[in-house]
């Protein structure tokens, strides 16, 4: 008697971890196409939006506004696929989870500083977008700590409503997320020289050539400062 309880009980047990293995293997599979379906939709807004890219030499925003009033530029990157709209909320909330649509999207959108000017005048600027693979939204950012690209790829474009700017590419640096300096634009507005030295104490790649000129503030230049998720720790951020 006592056997076949213990081959009853065997055998539950055995069904019990083949039921545990399943429902591990439906959620691994359930994960994979959630994931992929969050890449997706960001990757099919991103071309959607392309379609209304203003254009460099006299950059109109009237369509994307028409869209979502928030918009406030659009950047570009060479040599990634960074290529998109940027827009200001009320609060650095906003936007986490919400597309340029103003639908829910786990992607989120890149965003503005609620605390910087939407024209851009300021002397520090601060942009965020979530760190994603397949080079969604600000997934690309991480190519600027290999030295070979970061050599190699150095200028973008910021367009916002009636100019563009020309971006150089200045550094790339690892910082905490708990940052207070180069989390608070208006700080680093007022006093520029603290950034500058962050810049150069932080920094991962640098370009020197055009740091000095920024310190000795020729040509009026002006930093503008793309910020992302870590990929190797939590409460690390990457900055460009």
């Amino acid at each position: 008697m006592g056997w076949k309880v213990l081959r009853l009980l065997n055998g539950l047990l055995n069904a019990a971890i083949i039921l545990v293995l399943i429902a591990a293997g439906l959620y691994s599979v359930y994960s994979i196409w959630d994931n992929n379906s969050i890449y997706e939709a960001a990757l099919n807004l991103q071309v959607k939006l392309k379609e209304l890219k203003p254009d460099e030499k006299k950059p109109s925003f009237e369509a994307l506004r028409k869209i979502n009033p928030d918009v406030a530029a659009w950047i570009t990157l060479e040599g990634t696929k960074i290529d998109d709209p940027v827009v200001q909320g009320k609060d650095d909330q906003e936007y986490l989870n919400k597309n340029v649509y103003g639908k829910y999207a786990l992607s989120g959108s890149l965003f503005l500083d609620s605390r910087c000017n939407r024209d851009f005048t300021d002397f520090y600027q601060l942009i965020y977008g979530h760190h994603m693979e397949k080079h969604a939204m600000f997934g690309d950012l991480d190519l600027y700590l290999k030295k070979d690209f970061f050599r190699k790829h150095t200028e973008g474009t910021l367009m916002v409503p009636g100019k563009t700017y020309p971006l150089k590419i200045l550094a790339v640096m690892k910082v905490s997320a708990f940052d207070s300096l180069v989390f608070d634009p208006e700080e680093c507005s007022r006093e520029p020289d603290k950034i500058l030295e962050l810049i150069l104490k932080k920094n991962k790649a640098i370009n020197r050539e055009l740091f000095n000129k920024v310190k000795d503030r020729e040509d009026e230049y002006s930093i503008l400062a793309l910020s992302t998720c870590s990929s190797e720790k939590a409460d690390e951020r990457t900055i460009v």
